[in-house]
């Protein structure tokens, strides 16, 4: 058989199975580039174009180790904003001897016959099984969450009742506890009644006071137990109504 040449790639067939005469056109050619690539190593590396979307790496690597043995299968990276990209993939096929290389660009096809590939009805009920939140799954993750932020809160609680506060609301600096701060000298104490009085407003700022802050911490804690039990009642219902209807 005639190896096709499409510019520079040599086409190759995939085929499936020895009993099937169907077969798919895969583009290859020797890697190369001007500057060096660690994980593409010149002389070892085959450039890979047209792998269908349900050909895995795993299956490249199995599929070209008949021409030799494989050191790595890596596909290319897509880029997010090119439109026109479509479902097929670009990869590099990295041999451990370039004798591995020379003999698969010889070579005019490649099988997949001893690889079970999923395609069709099966991959796509496989996709929605997986799609599924087990609610088990998510019932824990969400009990260890809310646990943890309970903990948060209450060491938050802790410390803040540890701090001093005066008549006014507020918070008095020591040199003493876990984070030391300025001494309350007089001319510290001038400065800052300076500021505050060039700082003044007549309007109450949010979440400026200490009784604030707790009551704003307070309100996001009853609005994430609200929505706790919300996603409880969207798992059991999830739970309750889970079929699977192919057709």
């Amino acid at each position: 058989m005639v190896n096709k040449q499409i510019n520079n790639f040599k086409v190759m067939q995939l085929r499936y199975s020895s009993k099937n005469s169907t077969y798919h056109e895969l583009f290859i050619k020797e890697h190369s580039l001007r500057h060096k690539e660690e994980d593409k190593p010149l002389g070892l590396t085959l450039f890979v174009l047209n792998i269908p979307p349900y050909i895995t790496e795993a299956h490249m690597k199995d599929a070209f180790s008949e021409f030799g043995n494989i050191a790595s299968v890596k596909f290319q990276e897509k880029e997010t904003n090119d439109k026109r990209r479509s479902s097929f993939n670009n990869g590099y096929v990295v041999f451990s001897k370039r004798s591995g290389l020379l003999k698969c660009l010889q070579a005019s096809s490649i099988s997949l016959e001893n690889v079970q590939i999923k395609a069709g009805l099966s991959k796509y009920i496989e996709q929605y099984n997986n799609s599924i939140v087990n609610p088990e799954e998510l019932q824990k993750e969400i009990t260890t969450y809310m646990k943890g932020l309970d903990k948060k809160e209450q060491k938050k609680d802790k410390s803040e009742s540890e701090m001093e506060v005066d008549d006014d609301g507020w918070t008095v600096v020591t040199k003493k506890g876990r984070n030391p701060g300025l001494a309350r000298k007089e001319s510290v104490t001038i400065k800052l009644e300076e500021k505050m009085k060039e700082k003044s407003k007549k309007k109450e700022l949010k979440n400026f006071y200490t009784f604030q802050i707790r009551e704003s911490k307070m309100k996001n804690v009853i609005e994430l137990r609200k929505s706790y039990e919300e996603a409880k009642k969207k798992v059991a219902l999830m739970k309750a109504s889970r079929k699977f209807k192919p057709y």
